[in-house]
């Protein structure tokens, strides 16, 4: 068989999670979407000489690894409506001090405050789901506070006040303290780590939406999904032929934090999907999954099943919702050493599960207590390490930490080659989100059939060695690189990927793990 009939015969179809927002697309409309800014001195220097040419014309021609493209390009919100909100409260202040001087200027200064904070609502940069959370824990706050007042300065009868009102008082101060506490801790504190990655990564919960709304738009246009085929043939050390057929699948948008309590969020997503033949014969395929990847031989991959009941030669594989790892199966996993490089990420979540957990330990609920102190005299030493965080439940046996979820549930959309879905297998993703998650308004291609875009020859774009969406100050949440070269460190250059150079190596070592695993 050529180059074309091998990637078609063995072109993966990819299952969706039922919430997911980002598909494989093309590149070139998410190249005319972006930007591109320098990150270091060399890529200053050398961006010079290229102005004035399209992003899409000299991206293939940069030689500094100095680079980073931005997909939103206006993360602080539209800036117009400032403009308007301050022209407003200046032309409101005038108005108010001549009809009604130091009264009405005060009612404008209020209104434009309010004007402000709704503004700020709306276009702030900062975890949207946090700001109502906050008003309401001041407001119930204020609410527990405010009767003090009265007695401090005594106005009914002091013996009614202090003998019948102060102690009224007090109880529903303790009942409405301990309510705080825990909408607190159930709707603030969770965001917390969210809400400082956000800030870290430069991808924030609004700019997530964002990138959504504007990849939607994108769709109505291309309406079929991508991705980008290659073929390479190795010779191993034993003489063995090996083709390698590479399926590479670029998304405009990773929420893995908005969509599932996950990791990281970030512009751009490379993932890949590679059928290994070995003399001809499928040997494994070989899957990305946020570090070195996965492997299944051949004979336990899932496979397409025709309308015949027949297996085809078509790997199915399952995409985790916002992360877009790929796996072999239907898979839930909640852990917070699903990512292990994301060290500062797994720290933010333990001092979350360590305040919920404390909260636990001195809870009115004298079930949540004992459940509290029963994993502390269980485990004195280790009850608060991220294994145990995984499987501390509460007295409705809900999970009392939020945890990274990795849902690779296959009960979306389907990409790829026809065949009997049912037999394929999925798990609910609805049964480990929100429903409010669950259901959030997604805009899927109207096209369920691959584009199929070569690259061989390699297209221009290739060869760009910077990142595909923004720096971050956290490593792990800047934007990757691309499907040839690995992410630049410091000062060096960049080097093209194993899976890319040498994919007969990132085989060894795949299955060098998978082997080991198998005999633990």
């Amino acid at each position: 068989m050529d180059d074309q009939e091998l990637i078609r015969t063995y072109e993966p179809a990819l299952r969706f999670a039922k919430s997911e927002r980002f598909f494989p697309m093309a590149v070139e409309p998410y190249l005319e979407s972006c930007q591109l800014f320098p990150s270091g001195p060399e890529a200053v220097v050398e961006i010079v000489t290229h102005i004035g040419e399209t992003l899409h014309k000299r991206i293939g021609r940069l030689k500094s690894a100095q680079y980073y493209l931005r997909f939103i390009n206006d993360p602080l919100g539209d800036s117009d409506a400032w403009l308007w909100w301050g022209g407003g409260s200046f032309l409101g202040l005038l108005v108010s001090w001549f009809i009604a001087g130091f009264t009405g200027l005060g009612i404008a200064v209020t209104a434009s405050a309010l004007a402000a904070l709704v503004l700020f609502m709306l276009v702030s940069p900062i975890r949207l789901r946090i700001i109502p959370a906050i008003f309401a824990a001041v407001f119930f706050i204020s609410l527990e506070m405010w009767p003090i007042q009265f007695f401090l300065r005594p106005r009914i009868n002091i013996a009614v006040e202090y003998l019948v009102l102060l102690p009224l008082y007090l109880w529903v101060l303790f009942y409405l303290s301990v309510r705080t506490m825990k909408f607190i801790l159930d709707r603030i504190i969770p965001e917390g780590p969210g809400l400082v990655m956000d800030m870290l990564s430069q991808a924030t919960e609004k700019i997530a939406h964002e990138a959504y709304e504007h990849y939607a738009r994108i769709v109505e246009r291309e309406a079929q999904p991508v991705y980008y085929a290659r073929v390479v043939r190795e010779t191993d050390s034993d003489g063995a032929a090996w083709t390698i057929i590479q399926y590479h699948f670029f998304y405009a948008f990773n929420d893995w934090r908005l969509a599932a309590n996950g990791m990281n969020h970030h512009e751009g997503d490379w993932e890949l999907v590679a059928v290994y033949l070995k003399e001809g014969q499928p040997y494994a395929v070989l899957f990305s999954q946020h570090g070195a990847g996965a492997m299944e031989y051949w004979e336990n991959v899932r496979k397409v099943v025709d309308k015949q009941g027949n297996p085809t030669t078509h790997p199915v594989v399952y995409v985790a919702l916002g992360s877009h790892a790929n796996y072999s199966r239907p898979e839930v996993i909640r852990s917070p050493s699903l990512y292990r490089t994301g060290f500062a990420q797994r720290i933010l979540f333990w001092l979350d599960g360590l305040i919920h957990y404390t909260f636990l330990l001195f809870n009115p609920n004298e079930k949540a207590r004992q459940i509290a102190l029963k994993e502390f005299q269980t485990y004195p030493t280790s009850f608060l390490s991220e294994d145990k965080l995984v499987s501390l439940r509460d007295e409705t046996d809900h999970y009392i930490i939020s945890l990274p979820l990795e849902i690779a549930s296959g009960d979306g959309i389907r990409i790829g080659s026809e065949g009997d879905h049912l037999r394929e297998g999925v798990v609910k993703s609805s049964s480990y989100l929100k429903r409010a998650m669950s259901d959030r308004p997604v805009t899927r291609p109207m096209v369920f059939a691959w584009k199929c875009e070569p690259l061989n020859p390699e297209p221009d774009w290739l060869q760009y060695k910077g990142l595909w969406g923004v720096k971050s100050l956290l490593r792990n949440e800047s934007g990757p690189p691309g499907p040839k070269w690995d992410r630049p460190i410091g000062q060096s250059a960049p080097q093209v990927r194993m899976r890319w150079g040498r994919p007969l190596e990132w085989l060894a070592l795949l299955e060098s793990g998978k082997n080991h695993s198998n005999h633990l």
